[in-house]
């Protein structure tokens, strides 16, 4: 998906699109993002997570290189909602967030001791941030290939079929892993969730719904939006996201301990807080290395506590309610996430205010990690386990 990141926004950008109609490009992915999320989960705890993170794989593989190779805008559309394509997590998240989340997360926490779960979500982004990098830097290939005679929308096409193959390779490395079989319900009302868990399912949805409307007016806009205001092609911007992803690899290291220090909740808000002034920076910034440099900050700081907030919540229910827990408290982070885009594009291309997206996004992500501390300030904490 780092791939995906740098170039699904150049294809459109060079295929002439306004921003509005790029926007709807961002919003069918994240429509798609949307209902598989929703039913992966389910999918996942009712039938075994395994087989639905193949499947998920698959589909993606074959939108992705769908996308490369149609010239029809409404199959773009199309391609981009199926395989919810530009929903993989942004450059440092270390694949925290996208359509593999419900399913991914769930099976990492069935086989981790509680104990030693933020170390582990910690280990698993590390990685994830290393594999992004090596992403990002490929996405640096449509600049290589012009550098031969190919067109720049062909190196552009050429790259997303690459991404697709790789896409394809993530699902059948799923296959080998081991998991245990589903606990089926007998009756309709054991596939209800619990009342702890619905719950959370409430006061997660409203916390990740305004984090939905942060991502979606940063997320997919953020490389589009370096490459009108300053003119810069894949290679600088693969180059962006490749540093951005070694850089964020070093916090995840101390994740877990800070979290121990500071408790899962402050750990959670102030990282948020200080990443929500960095982006609120950025479009203030005059020239593409200091965006650069301040992007590169927010990131480092943001992506921190993802896997302490992704331990932090999956402890809040029971095992076989983890993939639903997932999906349903996503979903509305995916609403707003497909209502975003459009807008942002909208505010661009009428009211001429190309920074004020970004603003919004710093806004909204804010008052995620505010809203997220007042609800859950209370409740129990891995961290502490880790202590004990």
């Amino acid at each position: 998906m780092s791939i995906i990141t740098v170039v699904l926004p150049l294809l459109v950008a060079d295929r002439g699109l306004r921003p509005t109609a790029a926007g709807l490009v961002f919003t069918a992915a994240s429509i798609g993002g949307a209902v598989i999320l929703l039913s992966a989960g389910f999918l996942g705890d009712r039938y075994g997570r395994r087989p639905i993170l193949v499947a998920i794989a698959a589909t993606a593989a074959v939108a992705t290189v769908g996308v490369s190779m149609t010239g029809s805008y409404p199959l773009l559309l199309l391609f981009a909602c199926i395989g919810a394509l530009a929903r993989g997590g942004a450059a440092g998240s270390g694949g925290a967030w996208g359509p593999f989340a419900p399913v991914e997360q769930p099976l990492l926490a069935e086989v981790v001791p509680r104990s030693a779960r933020n170390a582990a979500f910690s280990t698993l982004a590390i990685l994830g941030v290393l594999a992004g990098a090596a992403g990002s830097l490929a996405a640096a290939l449509p600049a290589v290939l012009q550098g031969v005679g190919v067109t720049r929308a062909g190196g552009d096409e050429i790259t997303m079929i690459i991404a697709g193959v790789a896409q394809l390779a993530a699902g059948l490395l799923v296959l080998p892993v081991r998991e245990a079989p589903p606990i089926p319900p007998a009756r309709l009302e054991e596939r209800r969730l619990s009342p702890a868990a619905r719950d959370a399912v409430f006061k997660l949805s409203l916390t990740n719904a305004l984090n939905g409307f942060g991502a979606g007016f940063l997320g997919p806009f953020l490389t589009y939006w370096l490459h009108v205001r300053f003119g810069v092609g894949a290679a600088a911007l693969a180059t962006l996201f490749t540093v951005t992803n070694l850089v964020s690899a070093l916090p995840y290291l101390g994740a877990a301990s800070l979290a121990r220090r500071l408790g899962s909740i402050p750990t959670i808000l102030w990282t948020r807080l200080f990443a929500a002034v960095f982006t609120a920076l950025l479009p203030f910034m005059p020239t593409f290395l200091w965006a650069s440099a301040v992007y590169v900050l927010r990131m480092a700081v943001q992506m921190m506590a993802n896997p302490i907030r992704q331990s932090f919540v999956l402890d809040l229910v029971a095992p076989e309610e983890r993939g639903r827990l997932s999906s349903a408290s996503s979903l509305p982070s995916q609403v707003t996430t497909s209502v975003a885009p459009y807008i942002g594009g909208w505010l661009m291309e009428s009211l001429g205010l190309m920074g004020l997206p970004l603003e919004l996004a710093a806004l909204f992500q804010a008052s995620n990690g505010v809203l997220f501390a007042h609800y859950f300030r209370g409740a129990r904490d891995p961290a502490a386990a880790e202590t004990d």
